[in-house]
């Protein structure tokens, strides 16, 4: 045993000089040391051989390598606090997103303000009475093919009598907002054609069927909403050309309306005559 010791020793020796030149000394391996320094031999007197010593100096170097592997031991010389920090890689800079170009709606081409705007329908008067409270105007019930007849008032007092209006076939021009004509709740307006001298009412053809929609060739279309027919006031962009001809029908701008099998013509044929 002496003798094995004997021969490991000088490799014992020198991996305990190699580590304590490349490791840093802690406090364990200062007290490992300490004992070195002063080893006794087994009977608790300084060591009286060569033998002693180099069993003494074998089992301390274990017990020194036996608490660094627990963890109270000695440190790398790179895991000291020393080393240089790692730099961190600067982030990349970060392109602001572009914003994507909203697409410009296309210009929506003009709504033509026409006389298809116009929801003129064949009616016939089933009731007609005097208003009460306004001397010109009449109040009168219309079927134009509803569920219910319209309830509507006319300004006609000084050109016919209640009588002459029931039973009487007339245009409508239906898409109007309701409104009270001194109380009454008025919705729609018989056409009439007018001068100076006269007002009489636009007759449409005997054949045309009530509810049936006056139609002028040309101006095709879905008529205007009431609102619409209000806020783009289509009324004061279609009159001026809706007129009557030389001989009494009723035209847009030099078209006649139409219903049925024929014309609708202003009553005993007044020509030239402002339609409204």
């Amino acid at each position: 045993m002496k003798l094995l010791v004997a021969a490991l020793l000088p490799t014992i020796a020198s991996a305990f000089v190699s580590t304590a030149t490349i490791r840093a000394p802690t406090r364990s391996a200062y007290v490992a040391t300490t004992k070195l320094a002063a080893a006794t031999g087994p009977t608790g007197k300084p060591a009286s051989s060569k033998e002693e010593d180099l069993e003494l100096t074998l089992q301390i170097i274990l017990e020194s390598l036996a608490t660094q592997d627990d963890g109270d031991a000695i440190v790398d010389d790179d895991d000291d606090d020393s080393a240089e920090p790692v730099q961190e890689q600067p982030k990349a800079e970060q392109k602001p997103k572009k914003k994507k170009k909203k697409s410009q709606p296309q210009d929506m081409a003009p709504v033509e303000m026409d006389v298809s705007k116009l929801d003129i329908r064949v009616g016939v008067i089933q009731e007609a009475w005097e208003h009460e409270e306004a001397d010109k105007l009449f109040c009168e019930k219309i079927d134009i093919g509803e569920e219910q007849p319209r309830e509507i008032a006319s300004g006609l007092r000084a050109y016919y009598k209640a009588e002459d209006l029931i039973g009487k076939r007339v245009c409508v021009l239906a898409n109007l907002k309701s409104r009270k004509l001194v109380g009454f709740p008025s919705h729609g307006m018989v056409l009439c054609a007018s001068n100076d001298d006269s007002v009489v009412f636009v007759n449409p053809p005997a054949d045309a069927a009530i509810g049936e929609r006056v139609a002028c060739a040309g101006f095709e279309g879905e008529p205007a909403t009431e609102n619409a027919v209000q806020k783009k006031k289509v009324l004061d962009k279609v009159f001026p050309d809706l007129k009557t001809d030389s001989n009494g029908v009723a035209s847009y701008k030099g078209i006649p309306l139409t219903a049925g099998s024929g014309s609708c013509v202003a009553e005993g044929g007044l020509a030239d005559a402002q339609v409204s």
